[in-house]
């Protein structure tokens, strides 16, 4: 009877600790992530905005909206705009998004509400 009482008990205990193991990061990918720069030749805004496109293989839409102001010999000039979309898909294994036509990896600071595409920094928004 002792036996069977421990092995129910540990039984539970293990149970309690797999199912707690929630991936926090695919919960926090969908948003609206933002990231300006500027240098001598011009202002740069740039803006992604993540959204869950097929939940069961783990695919998100990434649509990354782009504008840059020109600076020529201190004036600047009139903006540009791109848009660009495309999808990724999210490995549990290595906690990053990956995109479909550049393979560039995404990687995700939950705590400070930050994504990271290489040495680009955005902050999330909403």
């Amino acid at each position: 009877m002792k036996t069977a009482m421990l092995i129910l008990f540990a039984t539970v205990i293990i149970y309690g600790c797999n199912t707690s193991s929630k991936d926090e990061i695919i919960e926090f990918i969908p948003g609206t992530y933002v990231r300006t720069g500027q240098n001598e030749f011009g202002k740069e805004f740039d803006t992604l905005v993540i959204t869950i496109q097929n939940p069961a293989a783990k695919e998100f839409k990434i649509q990354n909206r782009w504008h840059y102001i020109r600076q020529v010999e201190g004036e600047a000039n009139v903006p540009e705009y791109k848009v660009k979309e495309t999808s990724g898909i999210y490995n549990a294994e290595t906690r990053l998004l990956e995109e479909a036509e550049t393979l560039d990896h995404y990687s995700f600071d939950v705590k400070e509400k930050i994504l990271f595409n290489g040495t680009n920094k955005f902050k999330k928004i909403k």
